[in-house]
């Protein structure tokens, strides 16, 4: 079976890391002579139109694998996997992906090379396609369906999302920057009514602060918010966290720096579920894989599904 990659770049992503890396891979592809054509995605979205483009035009031929390699951000990764899932096909394609952004969460949860050749070797040494976790979002009341590698959050989290999105630190994604934006986020976001429906149980917070679902341990570029969170399994982890003190902010971090000890806070509460339902009665930010989804009133359904993506994390070596 020969593998034939169809590429999409964003090379903007992570402040011109995504072009850093498309220079980087595409003289080993020629020289590997390896079959593959190549789009640049111009604006936010065009990945997505570019991705559905590529599944509606598809010509399956024999001993052929079509194979979508996303290079960009998890933005650009959540793009492309929603435009493929706007094409129903009998047989999805697999994606491969290689990290370009500023937070690379979704590779950091899967457990990719950090190096963009090494990365390039677990895709092409790859020889099948390997099933991973995904989220699905349905929200009711828009009857906005999308689909997610990463995480949605609600409220504190997607306020820090904004907030890093919109400043000069967006390149410089990590623990401590993202420290400085939850402070700030702090002043901004007030708490809110949430309702949790998991299962037969309903639990319900006045003054909900922060609500993170996730489909593996890390979010903001490499914050372990959930660390027992497993993209190979069928469940998502939902975090819920009152409207604290600020002094609870800095200690919480202090906790959730020293391993996931936060999740054992008073202040925190901590679920796991192939299924949730979210109810949020007042208008508040969201977002998913660090884009914002916008202000709304939330009936929110997520749960998870299995997608096949074409990378072997297990190789270490260079092609």
């Amino acid at each position: 079976m020969i593998a034939e990659y169809n590429i999409i770049i964003n090379e903007l992503a992570g402040s011109g890391h995504g072009k850093t890396v498309w220079e980087t891979v595409k003289p080993i592809l020629e020289q590997r002579q390896i079959r593959f054509e190549y789009h640049v995605s111009e604006y936010a979205g065009h990945t997505t139109l570019l991705a559905a483009q590529f599944a509606k035009d598809l010509h399956r031929q024999p001993n052929i694998t079509p194979i979508l390699l996303v290079i960009g951000g998890d933005g650009s990764l959540n793009e492309a996997l929603n435009g493929l899932m706007q094409v129903p096909l009998a047989e999805p394609i697999p994606i491969a992906y290689l990290p370009g952004g500023s937070g690379n969460d979704f590779a950091r949860g899967l457990g990719m090379a950090t190096d963009p050749e090494i990365a390039l070797a677990q895709i092409l040494n790859n020889l099948r396609p390997r099933p991973l976790n995904i989220g699905v979002y349905h929200e009711t009341l828009k009857n906005d369906h999308r689909y997610f590698v990463n995480n949605v959050g609600l409220g504190f989290d997607a306020q820090i999302v904004d907030d890093t999105n919109r400043s000069k630190q967006k390149g410089r994604l990590g623990r401590w920057s993202y420290l400085s934006n939850a402070l700030k986020a702090y002043s901004q976001q007030i708490g809110y009514p949430l309702t949790v429906h998991v299962g037969r149980q309903r639990d319900t917070y006045r003054h909900a602060f922060l609500c993170t679902v996730s489909n593996h341990p890390y979010f903001g570029g490499g914050v372990k918010i959930l660390p027992q969170a497993n993209i190979h399994d069928e469940q998502l982890e939902l975090i819920v966290v009152e409207e604290p003190h600020w002094w609870i902010i800095l200690w919480l971090f202090t906790l959730l720096l020293m391993g996931g000890r936060h999740l054992n806070s008073r202040f925190v509460h901590h679920y796991r579920s192939a299924k949730l339902h979210l109810l949020v009665n007042s208008v508040e930010i969201g977002q998913m894989d660090g884009q914002i989804i916008g202000n709304r009133n939330y009936d929110l359904y997520l749960s998870t599904q299995s997608y096949p993506f074409w990378i072997d994390t297990s190789i270490h070596d260079h092609y």
